[in-house]
């Protein structure tokens, strides 16, 4: 097609009436609900938003949003680290050198500072924006009365022209809380600081951070509904025009594996995009080594990250990038009327203490919810419950961090199974292009769990399959056949006894008559990888202890 007839090409207008019968075509029986989904939230995402959808949306919404950013920019915010107190200023300096836009650092107790040094410092925040946590060891403010910026741990006493109100979003997120917890989270916080103080006084020296994770649309919502919330809550106060706070995001560690661990770059890459996109005012990206211990190299590759953003993306030119899509502006209308109505319900609660229990105690639900959907592979966890590499293997030190790790419970999985090996084999019975897909997926889900099964040879008859069994020293074996060689062949193999446990590959209606014949268990779609995981784990040691003897 010629560059003429692209420009004299035009499209019929298609109605919401004829796309939803397009798409009832193609699910084939299924129904147009089918295609919603359910989040964390409680909000049901819809396959596709129109403009209906945004006609009950203020406009004040997306003005609110930009309005609270004087610019499009933000500050690249990495994290310096360092063993020692010398290794802490050159990474400081080297990184402001590399496009750092901000010093960040968190005081260790064990990092010893001399004069020089302290020197040193000063010139430095005198020159550049700070973030500071000093939860750990504030003495270190003794040396920088006048310090700037922002600073977790310290008190207006301390640090007269810093913001130290620090509204911590991300404790609720590291619990295992939703967007919706996080945010009423803020609130209540929020609230208790300007009933002790004033809300002039909290605007002023407030600060808020927010752990942003993969869930791209929702976390963009998220930073965009806090924008709209903190008006609201201004509101309530008796403030019509509050001024916005600094956000601070940093990319969530709840994502991140220690396993295929170059996978967390784009799970980074990800939240770091959602967070600019939702407009973070300073961004920290973690490096994907960050639990086995960051590199030169991986630090710059995190980094990089928001160089490449601003660079090659020009995101940095437009403030609210997101603002006027349908999706976004649904999303986030949704989060602010939940966490404000969630808010509310918190706020009738007697004690501050009593708001925070609450908040735990969902946070513990929503966490629950999540690892059950990774157990049963609902939702995927690339390198850990799906894809997962044999070869992977767990280091002996993981850092340990305030985050609760989505992976955390598979790896601990695949170490005691790496202890207390299980050797496993599938034993394939009929054509291979009959039972090959169930085989793929018994093999992946027992290495998602830390045993790498070998296939016995197919067919085998009981005698001959009892010997490769005990040639090939097997602990445990797993049926796989399609419908009828399955039903045909397990009460025949039962009823030879064979010398280890034997699974079964799918689910059966003459299951329960199985067991009573001396059936282990089963593996099929759908079951918990953690539960099934801990049932062979107890078989495993079961196996080692008798190998000790």
């Amino acid at each position: 097609m010629t560059i003429d007839k692209m420009k004299q090409t035009t499209f019929n207008k298609a109605t919401l009436g004829e796309w939803e019968q397009v798409a009832l075509k193609s699910l084939k029986g299924k129904t147009l609900d089918s295609l919603s989904t359910k989040t964390l939230e409680d909000i049901i995402l819809k396959p596709l938003y129109s403009l209906a959808d945004v006609a009950y949306i203020p406009t004040s919404q997306t003005d609110i949003v930009r309005k609270a950013k004087s610019s499009s920019e933000w500050a690249i915010a990495q994290l310096a680290e360092g063993a020692t107190s010398e290794e802490v200023l050159v990474d400081i300096k080297e990184s402001l050198g590399k496009g750092n836009n901000v010093i960040h650092y968190k005081v260790e107790k064990d990092h010893l500072w001399n004069a020089a040094q302290i020197e040193e410092w000063k010139v430095l925040l005198a020159e550049h924006p700070t973030i500071l946590d000093v939860m750990n060891n504030r003495s270190f403010l003794n040396h920088f009365t006048d310090l700037k910026g922002l600073v977790k741990g310290a008190t207006d006493a301390d640090l007269p022209n810093a913001r130290t109100y620090f509204l911590d979003g991300s404790n609720i997120h590291q619990a295992g809380g939703d967007a919706v917890s996080e945010l009423a989270s803020v609130l209540v916080q929020a609230d208790a600081l300007a009933r002790q103080t004033s809300i002039g006084e909290l605007v002023s020296k407030a600060f808020v951070q927010f752990s942003v994770d993969t869930h791209f649309f929702m976390e963009i919502a998220k930073i965009r509904a806090f924008r709209i919330l903190w008006q609201a809550f201004g509101e309530g106060f008796g403030h019509q025009n509050i001024e916005a706070i600094p956000v601070h995001a940093e990319t969530s560690l709840r994502s991140f594996s220690v396993l295929d661990a170059h996978v967390n770059i784009l799970r980074a890459g990800n939240s770091a995009l959602a967070a600019v996109l939702g407009g973070a005012d300073s961004v920290t990206t973690y490096p994907h080594d960050y639990l086995t211990g960051v590199t030169p190299t991986s630090n710059r590759i995190a980094r990089n990250m928001q160089l490449v953003l601003k660079e090659e993306t020009h995101i940095q030119r437009v403030i609210d990038a997101a603002g006027g899509s349908y999706y976004v502006e649904s999303l986030t209308k949704e989060l602010v009327e939940k966490a404000w109505t969630y808010f509310l319900e918190l706020m009738q609660e007697e004690t501050i203490e009593d708001r925070e229990a609450k908040l735990l105690a969902r946070a513990n639900e929503k966490w629950e919810q999540q690892l059950k959907l990774l157990a049963t592979r609902k939702k995927s966890l690339i390198g850990t419950n799906t894809y997962a590499n044999p070869a992977d293997v767990l280091p002996n030190a993981i850092k340990q961090t305030d985050y609760k790790r989505l992976a955390e419970p598979f790896e601990k999985l695949r170490k005691a199974f790496h202890k207390s090996p299980l050797n496993t084999a599938i034993i394939p019975y009929g054509l291979l292009k009959e039972y090959k897909g169930r085989m793929d997926f018994v093999s992946s889900y027992l290495i998602a769990l830390g045993i790498s099964p070998v296939v016995a040879p197919e067919n085998l008859k009981p005698f001959d399959l009892q010997k490769w069994i005990d040639e090939q020293r097997i602990h445990y074996v797993v049926f796989v056949g399609n419908d009828e060689q399955t039903a045909g062949l397990v009460p025949a193999l039962l009823n030879e006894q064979l010398s280890v446990p034997m699974d079964v590959a799918g689910k059966f209606e003459e299951y329960e008559d199985w067991l009573d014949a001396g059936l282990s268990g089963r593996i099929y779609a759908g079951q918990s990888l953690l539960e099934k995981g801990q049932q062979l784990l107890a078989l495993a040691k079961k196996e080692d202890s008798n190998v000790n003897a």
